[in-house]
């Protein structure tokens, strides 16, 4: 500790001159003290150092203090908690002493190490601390990469020690964690659960088929059949419908130790709705589990495709882009078009997108006036060649006004407050990796209905100006995207991901919401009809007065039966609408109804939702113990078998690279503001005023 003033240490002797002075006057000239001359100079001594402290104070002084700060290392334990850890012979192991063998092992490094303790999944979920650990393994699917990305977001700037990996090895979504572990500076130590010898078994590896078709096509599907050590036996793959009626049936003859065979067939689909189609192979003696011997799928039959007219100014990759997109969907029959050869009637569209139209050589007046008035929405995509002054003529809810001929480079930037649609998290967080799109530079003006999907970030900056935009006139929806380039996010989401999931949704999500037919009535639910398990179900409701005015103030309450157990909940209230999010549910057919009060008027929606069951944990029972013997290796790290995990504790004690981290930080105190400094002024003048009374002064 040390003490620092603001102005020059050598004015401390003028303190003391002033006190000692103020002390020599106030008992040495006064006359109204008769005192002994040895009380005289001790109150004038304590008068005088009162004095000078506080005139010590007019300096500014200031403790200066360095604090030592140790940061012990962290060692996080990543314990895999999907269904393929005991889907094996050890499963009575896992099940009821994998969490003991560990609870020793962190209790063993607890009087060094900072522990944290997380279940991997589809995604890591955190242990609280002096919760005890209990590992369900239940999780549907396993991504082992995003124990590394946790760790990335979450503890940058901790003192990470190590990390304490429990798998099999096994994963089926995300990254490889092999190329995740080579970019961390910390070991990591595997412990290989499972068994890594291949395991009697027969099982359906797969089902491929068109999630959506057409009714009357005959839709194909694809069934992988795989065996393993049942050589020579039979079995039966029986295909049944959700009546539980027989579609197709094949005997399986197992030629090999290792065998796998391509089923292939085709379902008739007569009737519209999602179809539910059960697949069934034989369970025979001496397989490790039968959960892999049956499997579902579902085929969504639409009575017919929805036509969506692509209209272009000029050749640009952002119309490919966008078909590409659009493709995906069985649901949309898809035309590019320029606009001079367009001759089509609009009325026979559910969604036109008009790239970069009205333009500064083709004004298309003829064309945009046919489409406004037929009713069918549109979305505009501005760009650098269209014609601001024509659209801002056709009162879409934006008009953009320009006093210079420039242009911004503008990245996305989500609206929080977005509730038409659902968007996956997945899909938003991809935004903060799309590059910028080219924009206007000018003032935007947005109408009241104007509803903001995504906001234009400028640098790092997010601005109140829309770059994506939806607007609701007289039943009609209308979009406008205020920029091009939307070609380069559909590779950015390939550069990061390896697909184009992200960017598909995106397109998809604005196409089905502006393509929809607009709902009349008071009171409109909007959810999916198809979900997975391990996904949650989510509702979100608008409700309006008879002015068609959004009102929030009555509940909404839902009610959801799989015809066993029912689940009631209330919507809660954001903005202008409601919102639901039921969380995960079991896999099943479910039946949902929802209601609401204004006034004396009761309004109901109802409709139903599939939970699909995800299989695929069981689909590959067998351990990759080398690539946890990789991961090791790369990191500096060491693997170990389920019985040698207590020597973890000695690899990590005996690893002088896990250690302490002492840092030191200076803090400053104003002695102003010490309640020590205080006592002691008042203390001294409480002394000087009791002797003074003592001795009869006043």
């Amino acid at each position: 500790m040390t003490l620092i003033t603001e102005y020059t240490l050598w004015l401390v002797p003028l303190c003391l001159a002033v006190g000692a002075g103020y002390g020599f006057l106030l008992y040495y000239r006064s006359r109204n003290l008769e005192l002994e001359r040895r009380t005289s100079v001790l109150l004038a001594s304590l008068r005088g150092i009162a004095v000078a402290l506080i005139c010590f104070l007019l300096l500014a002084p200031m403790l200066k203090m360095v604090l030592k700060k140790v940061d012990k290392p962290v060692v996080v334990f990543a314990v895999d908690n999907s269904e393929s850890i005991i889907s094996t012979k050890d499963s009575l192991f896992y099940r009821q002493k994998l969490a003991d063998e560990i609870g020793k092992l962190t209790a063993a490094l607890g009087d060094k190490y900072d522990i944290e303790t997380f279940l991997v999944g589809d995604e890591p979920q955190a242990v609280a601390a002096g919760e005890q650990l209990a590992p369900s393994f239940d999780e549907k699917s396993t991504n082992l990469g995003s124990v590394f990305d946790e760790l990335a977001n979450f503890y940058s700037g901790r003192n990470i020690g190590a990390v304490v990996l429990l798998s099999d090895g096994i994963y089926n979504t995300g990254s490889n964690p092999y190329y995740k572990a080579e970019k961390v500076n910390f070991p990591v130590y595997t412990v290989g659960l499972g068994d890594p010898e291949l395991q009697t078994d027969l099982l359906i590896a797969g089902i491929s088929h068109n999630r959506q078709t057409f009714k009357g096509n005959f839709a194909p599907v694809e069934i992988k059949v795989m065996a393993t050590k049942l050589a020579g036996k039979k079995a039966t793959l029986t295909v049944t419908d959700e009546a539980d009626n027989t579609i197709y049936q094949k005997q399986i003859l197992i030629s090999g130790a290792q065998h796998f065979e391509t089923v292939k067939f085709s379902v008739e689909t007569k009737e519209s709705g999602i179809h539910k189609y059960n697949v069934q192979v034989d369970e025979l003696d001496g397989e490790v589990t039968h959960k892999n011997n049956s499997s579902n799928f579902f085929i969504e039959v639409i009575e017919s495709r929805e036509k969506i007219a692509i209209i272009y100014d000029a050749p640009h990759p952002d119309v490919s882009a966008l078909k590409q997109a659009l493709d995906i969907s069985d649901k949309y029959e898809v035309e590019v078009c320029a606009a001079d050869k367009f001759h089509g009637a609009p009325e026979n569209y559910s969604l036109i997108i008009l790239h970069q139209l009205p333009s500064l050589r083709n004004s298309s007046s003829s064309l945009i006036s046919q489409i406004q008035k037929s009713g069918v929405s549109s979305l505009y995509i501005l760009g650098t060649q269209s014609n601001l002054n024509n659209f801002n003529s056709l009162h879409t809810g934006l008009t953009i006004v320009q006093n210079k001929d420039l242009t911004n480079d503008s990245g996305p930037a989500y609206n929080e407050n977005f509730a038409a649609f659902n968007f996956s998290e997945e899909a938003k967080d991809m935004l903060r990796n799309y590059p910028p799109l080219q924009t206007f530079f000018g003032e935007y003006k947005t109408t009241v209905s104007g509803n903001v999907f995504l906001y234009q970030k400028i640098g790092a900056v997010t601005t109140n100006t829309p770059l994506v935009i939806f607007n609701e006139a007289n039943g009609v929806r209308t979009g406008i995207i205020t920029g091009t380039g939307l070609w380069q996010w559909r590779l950015n989401n390939y550069l990061y991901k390896q697909n184009h999931d992200a960017f598909n949704e995106l397109v998809n999500k604005i196409a089905l919401y502006l393509s929809v037919k607009n709902d009349k009535s008071h009171f409109r639910v909007e959810t999916r009809q198809m979900f997975d398990e391990n996904t949650p179900i989510e509702f979100s409701a608008e409700l309006y007065n008879d002015s068609y005015e959004l009102v929030t103030e009555p509940d909404v309450t839902m009610k959801i039966t799989d015809g066993e157990k029912q689940y009631d909940a209330i919507f809660s209230k954001q903005n202008n609408g409601y919102y639901l999010n039921l969380g995960e549910l079991p896999a099943g057919t479910y039946q949902w109804a929802a209601e609401a009060k204004t006034g004396a008027t009761t309004h109901r929606k109802s409709g139903s939702f599939i939970v699909r069951e995800i299989m695929i944990e069981t689909q590959n029972l067998v351990a990759d113990h080398q690539l946890l013997k990789n991961i090791s290796q790369t990191t500096g790290g060491a693997f170990f078998n389920v019985g040698e995990m207590q020597n973890i504790e000695t690899e990590i004690k005996n690893n002088e690279n896990i250690k302490s981290i002492a840092s030191y930080e200076k803090s400053y105190s104003l002695l102003l503001n010490s309640w020590l400094y205080f006592a002691i002024l008042v203390a001294l003048f409480a002394v000087e005023w009791f002797l003074r009374k003592w001795n009869g002064g006043y």
